[in-house]
């Protein structure tokens, strides 16, 4: 274990008057002495909502599937007057739209890759784009903002067969994202298949994130909850002769801050625990009044952990998968030697 001496500068200078009384007893002497005990951390685990989690360099997020759907007689108006009848298709040309927000107090992100299902199912009685129609899925970072990706089906070579099903993947590179990905469907049909038509019937559209990393992302964390990882402290092997010898003093953290954030909680170490409040500052050092025999408590004795838990005051901030704050803990004591 590393301690820290500083010897005081006593009342040697006695020596150089000859009218000097000396004690009876030895002298009674006040050193200081500085023990780092421990470190620990708060991970940037700590400040992600529900449905982020690390994922080695990256943050991995769960989205629910988004779906849409559009009948045909919302799709092709000139449809309705065939309502029943089996004739030729009319030409239409339409779209439809869903959205889907990422978890919860995440403001914007950055994608480091992500990949989607998009599967469409055709509820109508007709291919809607034989013949040379087309039908187009386009990612977006929100309503009108940057497209992402699209998948387009093109009817010159492909089909969506009546009451069929087709599935594509669509993958996107390094983006940055907002709060929601916006899909929009867009069918062109050139017309003149031959079918019962029903307007009722329905083309649905869903949408499956099955990967979503992120490099970096910002999210709210006002008034989130934390927890300083829990710390077993090897101090059992100090000695009573020395505990009894301790007069006050107090623990200090040394706190590398990289979230710009405060956090101010409940710091327990053996049985004792104490308030703290750590600022926003990259660095910075907090100091915690401690009694002597507060001290006695967990000096010397075996068995005995640190652990915090704390509230953050803060808004909305950057983080990144490696993120986390670093708290070395040490004991700072006053010993009365002689």
């Amino acid at each position: 274990m590393n301690r820290f001496w500083i010897a005081p500068a006593a009342a040697a200078g006695c020596l150089l008057f000859a009218a000097c009384e000396y004690p009876t007893g030895p002298p009674m002497l006040e050193h200081r002495w500085i023990i780092p005990i421990q470190e620990t951390s708060m991970s940037v685990d700590e400040l992600l909502p529900a449905g982020i989690v690390v994922s080695g360099n990256d943050f991995s997020v769960s989205m629910d599937p988004f779906a849409t759907s559009q009948s045909l007689g919302a799709l092709c108006g000139a449809c309705a007057a065939l309502n029943g009848l089996t004739a030729p298709a009319p030409p239409f040309a339409s779209s439809f739209n869903a959205s889907e927000n990422l978890p919860a107090d995440v403001t914007a992100a950055t994608i480091s890759s992500a990949s989607l299902e998009v599967r469409i199912a055709n509820g109508l009685s007709f291919d809607p784009i034989a013949g040379g129609g087309s039908l187009t899925i386009t990612i977006s970072d929100g309503e009108g903002g940057t497209e992402l990706g699209r998948v387009v089906i093109d009817g010159a070579t492909e089909a969506i067969p009546a009451f069929g099903t087709v599935t594509r993947t669509l993958t996107i590179g390094s983006a940055s994202i907002g709060t929601t990905f916006f899909a929009s469907v867009n069918v062109s049909s050139v017309g003149g298949q031959l079918a019962l038509i029903n307007t009722s019937q329905q083309i649905t559209v869903t949408t499956t994130t099955t990967s979503l990393l992120l490099s970096s992302a910002m999210v709210n964390v006002s008034n989130q909850p934390v927890d300083l990882d829990e710390a077993e402290l090897d101090v059992g092997d100090i000695d009573e002769e020395l505990t009894d010898r301790i007069q006050d003093g107090n623990v200090i953290l040394d706190v590398v801050n990289p979230f710009g954030v405060s956090v101010a909680g409940t710091l327990t170490i053996g049985p004792t625990s104490k308030s703290y409040s750590i600022p926003p500052d990259a660095t910075s050092t907090v100091v915690i009044d401690y009694t002597a025999d507060e001290l006695r408590s967990i000096l010397g004795q075996e068995n005995i952990t640190l652990s915090g838990s704390g509230t953050v005051s803060g808004g909305a901030i950057t983080v990144r998968p490696n993120d986390e704050m670093l708290v070395t803990v040490s004991i700072d004591m006053t010993l009365l030697i002689g």
